[in-house]
C-alpha cells in the first residue's frame, strides 16, 4: 500500500490535470507528469513563502486579478475561438499560481491582523 502512495506522489496523479502529452513540457528528454499550465501553476505557488515572510504587502484582490489572463486563455481555447500554445500556457499558469499565492498571503495577513486585534 505504501508503494502505491509513493508512486502517486511521485507521478502527481492526485492533481486533477488532463495530462495531454501535446500540452506537457519536456525537460532533459523527460515529459513532465502535468500539462504546461498545471506545472506553471505549481511553480507559481513557490512565491507564497516569500510573500508571507517579506514585509512587502500586495493587496489580496491583485491575486484575483492575476487569474484573469489564464481564464481568458483557457476559455477562449475551450470555446474553440483560437488555439493556445505551451508558452502562453506557462505564462498564464505562472501568473495564476503567483496570484493564488498573493491571495492566500493577503487574506492570511488580514485574518492575522483581525485575530491580533481581537486578542488585544
Amino acid at each position: 500500500m505504501k508503494e502505491g502512495l509513493f508512486a502517486r506522489i511521485r507521478s502527481l496523479s492526485f492533481i486533477p490535470c488532463h495530462r495531454m502529452p501535446s500540452r506537457s513540457l519536456v525537460v532533459r528528454g523527460k515529459r513532465l507528469p502535468l500539462c504546461a499550465r498545471c506545472s506553471a501553476i505549481l511553480t507559481g505557488y513557490s512565491a507564497l513563502p516569500l510573500l508571507l515572510l517579506l514585509p512587502l504587502t500586495i493587496p489580496w484582490f491583485a491575486g484575483v486579478l492575476l487569474q484573469v489572463p489564464m481564464l481568458i486563455d483557457g476559455c477562449t481555447q475551450y470555446w474553440k475561438w483560437r488555439e493556445s500554445n505551451n508558452v502562453l500556457r506557462v505564462v498564464t499558469g505562472l501568473l495564476s499560481g503567483m496570484g493564488q499565492s498573493v491571495f492566500v498571503a493577503g487574506v492570511s495577513r488580514i485574518l492575522l491582523e483581525w485575530l491580533l486585534l481581537r486578542l488585544s
